[in-house]
């Protein structure tokens, strides 16, 4: 795509464009959203409103963060948070936030897969992994024309069939890290990753519990 910088609905200055700029907000639903091609061309309207839902629950429920501060306090606020085990994420807020949003735009970015160990009464559980026909990986890769950090991701998530944290913590531990971290393309992609994180700890973490009574 030709177009690497998001698009703010908000700056445009001419009547013509801000006619443009009502008429999408119409369908987007947030003031401060910002579009990119890559997500023009790859999801459509209901599914972009989706979209939204999940960079919005990703920023203020999990990070506790706002718009406004998201980039510069990003790292050092998903370091303690990794050290936390994101303990402040319930599995409850989990299923609301996938209640907010359409089935349909669900199965575009996950898919389930159940785990089950071979002894005798052992729990088994389902956990979230990328559909791999999904519009979500369509979308991971037209990103990695435009970040090297992208690209390696995306690899390793369609070798793996995962959403692979341990690539995802060398970047958040690389110094010379180019996550452009204003970009809603950016963020989508570390909500999703983080949002698929939390659910699957507090699966683990329920069922060490139910281990141990």
């Amino acid at each position: 795509m030709k177009t690497k910088t998001p698009l703010s609905f908000c700056k445009m200055a001419t009547v013509k464009p801000l006619i443009i700029v009502f008429t999408i907000s119409l369908f987007i639903g947030c003031k401060s959203y910002k579009t990119t091609t890559e997500l023009q061309t790859t999801f459509v309207k209901e599914e972009l409103k989706d979209l939204e839902t999940i960079r919005t629950f990703f920023v203020k429920d999990i990070m506790g963060l706002k718009d406004e501060n998201f980039h510069f306090e990003f790292r050092n606020k998903i370091q303690k948070l990794e050290a936390s085990g994101f303990a402040n994420v319930k599995l409850d807020k989990i299923n609301n936030l996938f209640k907010s949003v359409s089935e349909s735009t669900i199965d575009e970015i996950w898919e389930t897969k159940s785990h089950s160990n071979s002894m005798r009464n052992s729990i088994s559980y389902k956990y979230l992994v990328p559909n791999e026909q999904g519009k979500y990986l369509q979308f991971l890769e037209k990103n990695t024309k435009h970040n090297s950090r992208i690209n390696e991701y995306y690899d390793k998530v369609l070798k793996s069939g995962n959403f692979s944290h341990l690539s995802m913590l060398g970047y958040m531990n690389d110094n010379n890290l180019d996550f452009d971290l204003t970009n809603t393309n950016i963020q989508i992609v570390l909500a999703i990753h983080y949002i698929t994180l939390c659910h699957d700890n507090n699966i683990t973490s329920n069922i060490k519990i139910s281990a141990t009574n």
